[in-house]
């Protein structure tokens, strides 16, 4: 294996930086624009582009994108004409009885905001059911004749919308969508392609490793690919993994912790679901949400359920990651979590997304060393906040400059499909907030150890900063001399190459 050179880069603050690699560690910094390397060393020209420890996305589903990349994708719809066309492609490319899946739709950008319901797609798909994903993945739109084969007319709960009438109006939420999501044929081949295709475009953008999400209906096939994968040495990149809870019985079962224990695929922890979404207004809140008085969103457990499940998931060994968004998930997250954190947190609990955060709840989290992840880019995506939340409970929206400095560990990630992958959008984001509460809005440096460091110690990977002798030859280099830009312009920077364990996985101009 050749060494590799990185030469004439920006590396903490200084130009004119070369960094020499071997053996998928950093052998030699030095402070000139270029060095001595053996023959044959591969070698990158940074051309005066900042050069970077990893960017890890540490809360990503890139199955399910993988899923959503051969699927319909309703991303960018604006209105239900825009939904009905792309399904309509769709099913046309489907067999007749086949079930039709597509996910992003968002009713907030629709005229009116008006909620689509069934009758807005049976026309155009009596021959086939389907199921129609929004893109908080918290609530689903489904056709008549979905309905009909789950057997759902009779169902009762807030999970079941219904019309006026009673009638369902094929809107379905939370613990709803496990049962339709069941339906879908999936196998272990399908979902390595579908992995495959996202790690590319992720090492494009800049991501040495993810945070990896698996979902709750496919984990057997989304696991069995993985650790087949990395048994053959086919990934590129670094994931850590996330199972729901009720795979913890089929990862011991197969010996899964014992085949994803090694440094590009590791099983971390359990990912459990506290509430749902601000958008879908299913995230549980301590007051109603301002724009539905009569509704606190929903909680998926009491709190003895979900102490008790962390209870085993801790006692197990695993680290638990709850998402929780509303401020009344994010307190009984707390209050679980405190349990078990003691007054170090070994095993790194943390909080995903922690949306509503006001300074009382930031409090608790801080004594108990419990850690978050956060999506920067839900700031510029949730345009609705002030009518959901109110102007005074908004200012504690996504308050990422208060979580650093009231010493919580707070990493960065995307929620993808939700959001983009890139991380330089995320930072982007993090640091321009669309102008909403601007005093939380962060610097260069600050928004790098969202995902540099503080994304690989919420994923168990001690970090290294900066780039020096000995550490990890995971890079992620950027076409701009970033010290000195306008937060505004980040969003245009590009990623020159991606660098994992010394390897180089993406350079400029690679397809």
């Amino acid at each position: 294996m050749s060494g590799l050179l990185v030469r004439n880069s920006t590396l903490g603050g200084r130009e004119g930086c070369s960094v020499y690699c071997e053996g998928g560690l950093v052998v030699r910094v030095a402070h000139q624009e270029d060095q001595e390397v053996p023959p044959g060393t591969d070698v990158i020209d940074a051309k005066g582009g900042s050069l970077f420890p990893g960017f890890v996305d540490s809360h990503c589903h890139p199955f399910e994108y993988g899923w959503l990349k051969r699927s319909v994708d309703l991303r960018g719809t604006s209105n239900v004409t825009g939904m009905r066309l792309r399904l309509s492609a769709g099913i046309q490319r489907a067999k007749p009885g086949e079930w039709v899946s597509g996910m992003g739709w968002d009713q907030e950008e629709f005229p009116g905001r008006t909620m689509p319901n069934r009758q807005h797609i049976d026309d155009i798909s009596s021959e086939n059911p389907v199921v129609l994903t929004r893109v908080c993945g918290h609530i689903a739109l489904l056709n008549s004749l979905a309905i009909q084969q789950l057997d759902l007319a009779e169902r009762q709960g807030s999970e079941y919308e219904r019309d006026q009438s009673g009638s369902l109006t094929g809107v379905v939420k939370e613990r709803a969508l496990d049962e339709v999501y069941a339906r879908f044929p999936r196998s272990d081949e399908r979902s390595a392609a579908d992995l495959q295709s996202v790690e590319a475009e992720a090492a494009r953008l800049g991501l040495t490793a993810m945070h990896c999400i698996i979902s709750p209906d496919g984990y057997r096939e989304e696991l069995v690919a993985l650790a087949a994968l990395e048994a053959s040495g086919s990934l590129s990149l670094r994931y850590r993994v996330y199972v729901p809870p009720d795979a913890m019985a089929f990862v011991e079962a197969e010996g899964l912790k014992t085949k994803l224990s090694g440094s590009k695929a590791r099983i971390n922890g359990v990912k459990i679901y506290a509430d749902g979404s601000l958008g879908a207004r299913t995230a549980a809140l301590r007051e109603p949400y301002s724009d539905d008085p009569g509704n606190s969103g929903l909680l998926r457990y009491t709190d003895e359920e979900l102490s008790e499940l962390v209870e085993r998931v801790d006692g197990a060994g695993y680290q638990a990651i709850i998402h929780a968004i509303g401020d009344g998930a994010v307190e009984q997250a707390i209050q679980a979590l405190s349990r078990v954190t003691g007054a170090k947190n070994r095993r790194r609990h943390r909080i995903e997304h922690a949306s509503l955060l006001p300074k009382d709840l930031r409090g608790k989290m801080a004594k108990s060393g419990i850690r978050a992840a956060v999506q920067p880019l839900f700031i510029t995506s949730d345009s609705w906040a002030v009518e959901r939340l109110g102007e005074e409970r908004a200012r504690d929206l996504y308050p990422l400059r208060s979580l650093l400095t009231d010493g919580i560990v707070a990493s960065g990630g995307s929620d993808s499909p939700v959001e983009s992958l890139s991380p330089v959008l995320g930072m982007w984001a993090s640091m321009t907030r669309a102008g909403h509460a601007p005093e939380q809005a962060l610097d260069i440096d600050e928004a790098t150890f969202l995902y540099t460091s503080n994304a690989e110690s919420n994923g168990f990977d001690d970090p290294r900063l900066p780039i020096s002798e000995g550490s990890s030859a995971n890079f992620t280099l950027l076409d701009s001399d970033t010290r000195r830009m306008h937060p505004a312009l980040f969003r245009k920077v590009g990623v020159l190459a991606t660098v994992v364990d010394g390897a180089v996985v993406h350079s400029y101009g690679e397809s």
